[in-house]
C-alpha cells in the first residue's frame, strides 16, 4: 500500500488539485466560449446550450460517484476523471463543428462531477471524519477559491499570445501534470486501513429514509438549486455581462479576478470564527447575495464592477463552506457521499438551466437587463429558502 498522506498534506494537495480543476473545466469556459464565437460565428445561445447538456450530464452522474466514494473509491474515481478531462480538452483544441462542441462538453460534464467540491468534500468526510471536516473543508476551499484570479488573468493572457486553440491544449498540460498526480497522492486507496468514518453498508441500517422524509431535507435541497443556478448563471455570465455594461476589459478582468481573494478572505475569517454554527453562516452569505446581484444596477465604474465580484466572491465562498457542512449539522452524519448524490441531482440540474436559460432570455430581450433580472430573482430565493429550512423541525 501506497503511504498514507497525513492530514495537512491532504488537505494542502486536494485544494491545489481543486484549484487547477476548477481553473482549467470551469473557469475557462465564458472566456473560451466568447473567443469561439468571435472566431467561428456561433450565437452565445448555441455555444451554452453545450454547457446545459453538460451539465445536465453531471447531473445524471453525482449519485453513483457519491456511493461510489462512499465505498473508498475516490481515488480511481478524481484521478481517472483528471486525466480522461484532459484529453477532452485536447479534443476540445480541434473542434470544427458546433455538434463535436457538444460531444465534448457532454463528455467533461460527466467528469466534472467528479472533480467538483462535492466529490472533495466527500472525500474529506470519509478520510478525515466529521469532526474535522469543518476546517478541512473551509481550508481546502481556500486554495481553490483562488481559481478564478489565477486562471482568469492566465486565460486571458493565452487567448492574446496564442488563440483559443493553443490555450485548451495549455489547460490540458496543466491539468494532467498538476492535478492528477496531486489526486493520487492525497486520496486514501480503497483497501486503506483505518478510516476514521465508516459508512454504513446496509441502506436499511442506515438513516437515508429518515432524511428523505424530513421537509428540511427538500427545502436545503430548493435552497441549494437556487443558488446552484445563481453561482453557475453568474460565473457563465459574468464576464460577457460586464463586458456589455463596460467597455473597459482591464477593468472587468480585475473585478472578476478579486472574486477568488474575497472567496479566501472570508474562508479564513471561518477559521477565526469556528464557533458560529452553519445556520447563521448560511442566513449571512444567503442576505449578501441579492445585495450583490443588485451592484448590476448601479452605473458602470472599477469601483462598483470590484465591489460587486468582492461581496459576491465574500458570500460564495461562506456559503460553499455551509452546502458542504449542511449535510452532517443539518441532516445526518452518516452516508455522506450518498444523501448529498441524491441532493445533487435537482442541483445539477437547476446549474445545468441556469446558463442555457439566461443566455436564452438575455439573447431574446437584446439587453444584459433581462440577464440582471434572472440571476436577482435566484439570489433572492437562496437565503428565504435557507431561512424556511432551518426553522422546519428535524425529523429524527
Amino acid at each position: 500500500m501506497n503511504r498514507l498522506a497525513p492530514k495537512r498534506g491532504f488537505i494542502s494537495a486536494l485544494g491545489l488539485s481543486q484549484l487547477v480543476s476548477w481553473g482549467t473545466l470551469y473557469y475557462s469556459f465564458p472566456l473560451i466560449a466568447e473567443a469561439m464565437a468571435a472566431e467561428l460565428g456561433w450565437s452565445r445561445a448555441d455555444i451554452y446550450g453545450a454547457a446545459t447538456l453538460g451539465l445536465v450530464a453531471s447531473a445524471l452522474a453525482t449519485y453513483p460517484i457519491g456511493a461510489m466514494i462512499d465505498r473508498g473509491h475516490g481515488r480511481k474515481l478524481m484521478v481517472g476523471a483528471t486525466v480522461a478531462a484532459s484529453f477532452v480538452l485536447i479534443g476540445w483544441s480541434n473542434i470544427d463543428s458546433i455538434l463535436s462542441l457538444y460531444a465534448l462538453i457532454i463528455t467533461l460534464g460527466v467528469l466534472q462531477a467528479a472533480l467538483s467540491y462535492e466529490p472533495a468534500f466527500a472525500v474529506t468526510v470519509r478520510q478525515l471524519g466529521t469532526q474535522q471536516a469543518r476546517s478541512a473543508i473551509t481550508a481546502i476551499t481556500l486554495w481553490a477559491g483562488f481559481a478564478s484570479t489565477v486562471f482568469v488573468p492566465l486565460l486571458q493572457f493565452m487567448l492574446d499570445n496564442w488563440g483559443w486553440r493553443d490555450a485548451l491544449l495549455g489547460l490540458a498540460m496543466i491539468n494532467i501534470t498538476i492535478a492528477a498526480p496531486l489526486y493520487r497522492w492525497a486520496i486514501w486507496p480503497a483497501n486503506a486501513d483505518n478510516h476514521p468514518l465508516q459508512q454504513t453498508p446496509n441502506p436499511e441500517e442506515s438513516p437515508i429514509r429518515a432524511v428523505l422524509r424530513s421537509p428540511r431535507f427538500y427545502l436545503l435541497s430548493a435552497s441549494f438549486c437556487a443558488y446552484m443556478a445563481l453561482f453557475s448563471g453568474f460565473t457563465y455570465h459574468i464576464y460577457p455581462l460586464l463586458i456589455a455594461l463596460s467597455s473597459d476589459t482591464q477593468s472587468v478582468v480585475f473585478a472578476i479576478a478579486l472574486i477568488g481573494p474575497a472567496q479566501v478572505g472570508a474562508r479564513t475569517l471561518l477559521l477565526l470564527f469556528e464557533e458560529i454554527s452553519i445556520k447563521r453562516l448560511g442566513l449571512l452569505a444567503g442576505i449578501a447575495f441579492p445585495l450583490a446581484i443588485l451592484m448590476l444596477k448601479l452605473p458602470p465604474s472599477a469601483f462598483t464592477l470590484a465591489g460587486l465580484c468582492i461581496l459576491y466572491g465574500a458570500a460564495n465562498g461562506i456559503f460553499t463552506i455551509v452546502r458542504g457542512m449542511a449535510v452532517p449539522e443539518l441532516l445526518s452524519r452518516h452516508n455522506y457521499g450518498t444523501i448529498n448524490g441524491i441532493m445533487l441531482v435537482p442541483m445539477s440540474l437547476a446549474r445545468a438551466a441556469a446558463p442555457w436559460s439566461i443566455a436564452a432570455y438575455w439573447t431574446h430581450s437584446g439587453t444584459p437587463n433581462s440577464a440582471i433580472q434572472l440571476l436577482l430573482i435566484l439570489a433572492i430565493l437562496v437565503p428565504l429558502l435557507f431561512i424556511a429550512a432551518i426553522y422546519v423541525k428535524r425529523t429524527r
